[in-house]
């Protein structure tokens, strides 16, 4: 099997586990040094811990289990040692009692660690509508 058909799979069973709320499917394959920056929470969040929490304590609450974590359009482009993919996220779950729905952009970064193909780093965010009326703002502090 191809390193790209390898990663496209490993990526595909992340999204079904997400879906399904398996917390262990959720891990697999991510390093213990993971990088994630997450549209919601905490800025980034560093280790698979602090991975683990926004999963429990934030998306599978949101989600709860009704919800959609559907990958669209998933690229992958891999080289020897590291790898990216990028999709998009049809994402659903329940706020103040509504459904709601969003498409999220999704960038993984991957290496091959000990010859498995590890993710350490995941960018999941949102778009936001452009507002004229703030151009020339400061946008970091």
């Amino acid at each position: 099997m191809s390193d790209e058909r390898h990663i496209r799979n490993l990526i595909e069973a992340w999204a079904v586990a997400v879906h399904a709320r398996n917390i262990d499917g959720v891990l697999q394959n991510h390093a213990s040094h993971l990088l994630m920056f997450d549209v919601v929470g905490a800025l980034e969040s560093r280790g698979l811990d602090s991975y683990r929490r926004s999963w429990l304590d934030e998306f599978f609450p949101w989600h709860g289990g009704t919800g959609r974590f559907h990958l669209k359009d998933l690229q992958v482009c891999s080289g020897d040692r590291v790898a990216f993919a990028t999709a998009l996220l049809a994402c659903a779950g329940t706020e103040a009692g509504r459904a709601v729905g969003f498409t999220l952009r999704l960038t993984i970064g991957l290496e091959k660690i000990d010859g498995a193909w590890t993710v350490v780093h995941e960018h999941h965010s949102e778009p936001t509508p452009f507002d004229r009326t703030r151009i020339g703002e400061p946008h970091l502090e």
